[in-house]
């Protein structure tokens, strides 16, 4: 036998020693191997505690080629020292080298070569991982393959000790293990509702750092490790840890949540009940008949039997530290009544020492029955309900079987299946199927959920509105779930006419959790960025930005999720930009980028909504040049995660138009339109989405010069906000009538246009106030009007407000105040005071050139200072700051367009080309 062929039995060997050796037959006879491969190993384990044995030497050598990689760096991590090694690969301290911050990191390098194909699916399973959030679970940070195509993984460092050896020296007592348990059941239940499996449960696998906080390491690990077996089933025949592995793990046969629920088990027993073979174990402690119960339950040879979820088994557990009864031990009699005694020693004491008197004696025991009785009734509906999840998720489960089986490629008749082929093969097979109404409403608001994220709306709403009809809470669990449904209900509940329903639909939620979880701040901070989307809808801006400020000052008190702060984040940014406080939202958005990048990758999704307001915001104070990266970013991201198609797609791409045609590349927002337009136009929108898309095909018509498409355009808005009963005073109504209005002027029709600003001047003072930015902006675009219309005193008279309004509400470098001088210019020399004029020009354009505003409308004020020029006499001058203004005026705009055309008189009375 030669050196490399050892290499094969390497993986094995590693694991297999690293067990304690009572447990390595077990371990071994369990592999899949021949009996000659299996008879090599264990001649190489016998032979192991020979230094000098050559058959130990030369696996030593192949496992330390796969074990190493190549040089000191992976990726953008440097390696540091060698932490451990085991049956999944080898783990190495490293830390991060680019980015401008320092992370340490634990670098997992995955044991064996996997092909190609499993390369593609171990990237998938990577993403699902990386999802996981949650304060006990190790995050999986990053990964990637070596140069020889090795994978790793790049994971949360946890300074601290096995969960065992911390018990023995910091948790004495019975309720201070049991609390570090309910820490990890908490973890695993998480991971589980998003159907990762751990696999390989172990204290080896849960540390405890010196603040005493649990950390669950390697989850779901184990599943990208048997990647490359190319098994068409779930089952675990290569990766777990003999004495805490299922029966169904050591069998081969299919890992289900289950098999996590008896390694939990095996845990607990050894937590609570110690363990021999093991150096500094915690003490045993006394193991009563119910606990020995749940430990029983946990670990039943068959997964029906044992508890069905996480929750219930946290819940037995909670049970038996409140002392009552629990579901793993028999329901008699003897049984209720003495737990009742052990919960009411005081009330028992007190009945005995008063049993003269009789009377009193039995209206005590009739109330304490009551109470035994209510007690009862309440763990029996707890019961019923975690049946009933257990019964839905069942069949949950078999019909999403059934559904992406018809989507598999070899039924499909196509080799390349999408997420949203599946989903809608399951939509179809959803309404095909005769199933029980419940299971069939957990289905449509599954669905619901993720056709909301592939930014399909409508369709989201359809499922969600059939799986909330008639659904009631009966448990906290429940309660907590239907709210979160309610929350994406009112989400995408984006229509107008839909305002009310929203706004029902978060008030609903708010309900739930106030009854069912009153105290939980989490739970509070959902339902009030529920309710603060749900009134900007209905135009309530100013009340939303103050429900998610409550929302935001609440996680002073206990940090939410990730997700949830970067949505709360990314929202409160959003609406202070659309209210022109631009600035603090751009230091928002910013904050909230620079919070995600400390604990996720560059490439993270939440980075999405953060980059689409930190844009945003920028538009809004009028840095242009500076939105479209992080506009670009955004659309990469979405077109990562989610695809190409969707309205969420379709909103990004008309901002990064918006954003180039203000940059004076109109050509290039045009062919940028043209190219997505398939997948802008195969998005299924709302009512006010579509008038959204409408109206900004509209601006960008608008701003090209092209009128009366710009106008069409804007009909077809306003009649998509007419089907959705968009009200005259709503403010996305309003914002319609105000571009509108501006096009109007634009094109010459300038007593319609001053007929719209002058109607939504009441409107804005009537619901807004003289003193809002609302009424500013209307004031700001009616002295433009009437500029276009060269009426001198009256623009005049309107400016001069507008900017006493404006001066109260921005900054004095705002961009508006230089271009109400070029206004006051052009009034000026309406008035043939050129002398004026030449100032007002003078001092606008010394600031518009400093702040770097679009080519097109710096050009254009340029060539309105010609103009002046060549009335003045001073031809030389005017011929040359109209040359320098021609040619971005001619690459930007259409030959109609107000300052082009206006140019182009003037180069012709110029006598210039």
């Amino acid at each position: 036998m030669n050196t490399p062929s050892l290499d094969r039995y390497a993986d094995d060997f590693e694991r297999l020693r690293a067990l304690p050796p009572a447990e390595r037959e077990t371990a071994l006879a369990a592999l899949p191997l021949d009996d000659e491969a299996r008879a090599t190993l264990r001649r190489l384990l016998d032979a192991d505690t020979d230094a000098d044995d050559p058959l130990a030497r030369a696996l030593g050598a192949g496992a330390a080629r796969l074990a190493q990689p190549r040089g000191d760096r992976l990726g953008p991590y440097r390696l540091i020292r060698e932490l451990g090694a085991g049956g999944m690969g080898t783990v190495f301290l490293a830390e991060r080298v680019d980015g401008g911050f320092a992370q340490r990191v634990a670098i997992k390098l995955l044991r064996g070569f996997p092909t190609a194909d499993g390369l593609r699916r171990l990237r998938q399973e990577r993403q699902i991982l990386a999802g996981l959030d949650h304060p006990h679970i190790a995050r999986l940070l990053d990964g990637g393959e070596t140069a020889d195509g090795q994978p790793w993984l790049a994971l949360e460092y946890v300074d601290g000790v096995d969960l065992l050896a911390y018990a023995a020296q910091h948790a004495p007592r019975l309720r201070e293990r049991l609390a570090l348990f309910d820490a990890m059941l908490d973890a695993v239940g998480h991971a589980h509702q998003r159907l990762v499996v751990h696999r390989d449960l172990k204290p080896a696998n849960v540390l405890v750092n010196a603040a005493g906080e649990i950390k669950l390491l390697d989850f779901g690990i184990a599943r990208l490790v048997d990647l490359d077996a190319g098994a068409a089933r779930e089952t675990s025949t290569r990766v777990f840890s003999a004495g805490y592995a299922s029966p169904e793990q050591r069998e081969g046969r299919t890992v289900t949540t289950a098999s996590d629920l008896y390694s939990l088990g095996v845990l607990l027993g050894e937590l609570v009940g110690g363990r021999a073979d093991r150096e500094r174990a915690p003490a045993p402690l006394p193991l009563d008949a119910e606990l020995a119960g749940i430990l029983a339950k946990a670990t039943d040879e068959d997964p029906a039997r044992r508890y069905a979820s996480a929750g219930e088994f946290r819940d037995d557990l909670d049970r038996y530290r409140d002392g009552r009864p629990v579901r793993a031990a028999p329901m008699t009699g003897a049984y209720r009544l003495r737990k009742f005694v052990g919960r009411h020693r005081v009330g028992v004491a007190a009945s005995l020492l008063a049993a003269l008197a009789l009377g009193l004696f039995v209206w005590r025991l009739d109330r304490e029955r009551d109470r035994a009785l209510a007690a009862e009734a309440v763990a029996q509906q707890a019961r019923d309900a975690s049946q009933r999840d257990a019964a839905s998720a069942r069949a949950a489960l078999a019909f999403l079987t059934d559904a992406f089986k018809a989507a598999a490629p070899e039924n499909a008749l196509s080799r390349q299946v999408s997420v949203r082929d599946l989903l809608d093969a399951a939509r179809r097979a959803l309404d095909a199927e005769q199933a029980d109404a419940q299971v069939k409403q957990t289905m449509q608001r599954l669905l619901a959920r993720l056709y909301g994220g592939l930014g399909e709306k409508t369709i989201a709403v359809e499922l969600m509105r059939a799986g909330l009809a008639g659904a009631q809470a009966q448990e906290r669990g429940e309660a907590l779930r239907l709210a979160a449904d309610y929350d994406l209900l009112g989400n995408e509940l984006t229509s107008a006419d839909d305002g009310a329903d929203a706004l029902a639909a978060a008030n609903t939620a708010d309900a739930l959790r106030k009854r069912y979880a009153p105290d939980d701040v989490i739970e509070r901070m959902r339902s009030l960025l529920s309710l603060a989307l749900a009134r900007n809808r209905s135009g309530e801006a100013t009340q939303a930005i103050d429900l998610l400020r409550q929302a935001i000052a609440l996680s002073e008190q206990q940090a939410p999720p990730l997700d949830l702060e970067v949505e709360l984040t990314g929202s409160l940014a959003g609406l202070l930009a659309t209210n022109s406080d631009c600035d603090e939202a751009a230091r928002i958005a910013e904050r909230g980028l620079r919070r995600v990048a400390a604990v996720r990758p560059a490439d993270a999704p939440e980075r999405r909504e953060l980059l689409r307001a930190q844009a945003f915001a920028m538009k809004t104070c009028g840095r242009w040049a500076e939105a479209e990266a992080p506009i670009r970013e955004a659309i990469a991201l979405q077109e990562k995660v989610i695809g190409s198609g969707g309205s969420d797609m379709a909103s990004l791409i008309t901002t990064l138009a918006d954003v180039l045609t203000q940059l004076g590349r109109n050509r290039e927002a045009a062919e940028l339109l043209q190219r997505w337009e398939v997948a802008i136009g195969g998005a299924k929108l709302g009512d006010v989405e579509m008038a959204s898309l409408l109206a900004y095909r509209a601006d960008l018509l608008d701003a090209a010069g092209d009128y009366p498409a710009a106008l069409d355009f804007d009909r077809q808005s306003a009649a998509a906000l007419d089907r959705a009963n968009v009200g005259a005073d709503h403010q996305l109504r309003r914002q319609l009538r105000r571009n509108q209005a501006r096009t109007l002027a634009l094109s010459g029709d300038y007593a319609r246009a001053r007929s719209e600003f002058e109607d939504l001047l009441e409107r804005a003072k009537r619901i807004d106030g003289e003193n809002s930015i609302e009424y500013a902006s209307v004031l700001w675009q009616l002295a433009s009007a009437e500029r276009l219309a060269r009426r001198a005193e009256a623009g005049t008279a309107v400016l001069d407000e507008a900017m006493r309004r404006w001066t109260a509400l921005a900054p004095p470098d705002h961009p508006i105040f230089a271009y109400a001088r070029r206004s006051r210019a052009v009034f000026a020399m309406l008035r043939d005071d050129y002398a004026t004029a030449d100032r007002e020009f003078a001092e606008a354009l010394r600031v518009l050139e400093a702040i770097q505003i679009p080519p097109g409308d710096l050009a254009t004020v340029r060539s309105e200072r010609a103009e002046l020029w060549r009335r003045q006499g001073r031809t030389a001058e005017a011929r040359a700051l109209l040359a320098q203004a021609l040619p971005p005026l001619r690459e930007a705009f259409l030959p109609n367009q107000v300052g082009r055309a206006g140019a182009e008189r003037t180069a012709a009375q110029l006598g210039m080309k």
